[in-house]
């Protein structure tokens, strides 16, 4: 946006105040819209900011609601937990979703997982799977 006001009003732009306000407003939405959260996953785990969790040896998936966003609450065998996974986010992405998803199955087919029935209807688990 700031490259763009310098190519149309050359700097004159910066000595109006208007033009701050706009910057700021844009750059606070954009940040509101996109940078609010950085989620990654791998063959074998997840991770939503610094915490993380290996997708296949989960112990606990429960589902829960935060604010408008319906998220998952994972842990796995080691302790490691992820409080707040929106589902809305990561199934954006299809390819990670896959990822993410083929662990929660993996780990509900073990038996080693407790998983909430809303879980277990959110997330469409099969009848019968890790019972």
């Amino acid at each position: 946006m700031t490259v763009f006001l310098t190519v149309v009003n050359g700097l004159r732009w910066m000595s109006m105040w208007d033009m701050w306000v706009l910057v700021a407003v844009c750059g606070a939405l954009t940040y509101w819209r996109f940078g609010g959260e950085w989620f990654a996953a791998g063959a074998v785990w997840a991770q939503v900011g610094k915490s993380w969790v290996n997708t296949y040896e989960l112990v606990e998936i429960k589902f829960s609601v935060d604010g408008l966003n319906r998220v998952l609450r994972l842990k796995d065998s080691s302790g490691q937990q992820i409080y707040s996974f929106r589902l809305r986010n990561m199934q954006a992405n299809p390819r990670m979703w896959d990822l993410v998803y083929n662990g929660i199955l993996h780990s509900v087919a073990s038996g080693n997982c407790e998983v909430t029935p809303k879980a277990r209807k959110v997330l469409m688990l099969p009848a019968g799977l890790g019972e």
